[in-house]
């Protein structure tokens, strides 16, 4: 979809939800982080949550610009991983929403 696709509303409404996927997939990161971290206790321990930190990093920065012609997939996403709700979509036009939906089922 390209910017002319979208009004002023749902752009607001659609860079919203992604901000919030976006703030909530960092603090969810965080609390794993703490979480593990507490129990590293091997060098094995250490490089397993290295590299668990640079897959979540590599998918945030993969989603870290706002995009009108990627969006919609970047909205499934978050439903699917439940950073984002369809509530957060409200102002959406419905075949929009419609979309996401049933992007975010596969």
């Amino acid at each position: 979809m390209s910017a002319t696709d979208w009004t002023s509303e749902e752009q607001t409404v659609a860079r919203t939800a992604f901000e919030l996927g976006k703030q909530r997939s960092i603090t969810a990161l965080i609390s794993t982080l703490q979480e593990q971290s507490s129990t590293l206790d091997t060098p094995e321990s250490v490089w397993k949550l290295h590299d668990h930190l640079s897959t979540e990093r590599y998918l945030y920065e993969g989603r870290a610009e706002f995009d009108e012609g990627n969006v919609l997939f970047v909205l499934a996403d978050m439903i699917k991983q439940r950073l984002i709700a369809l509530d957060d979509l409200q102002g959406l036009d419905q075949t929009k929403v419609s979309k996401v939906k049933a992007m975010s089922m596969f």
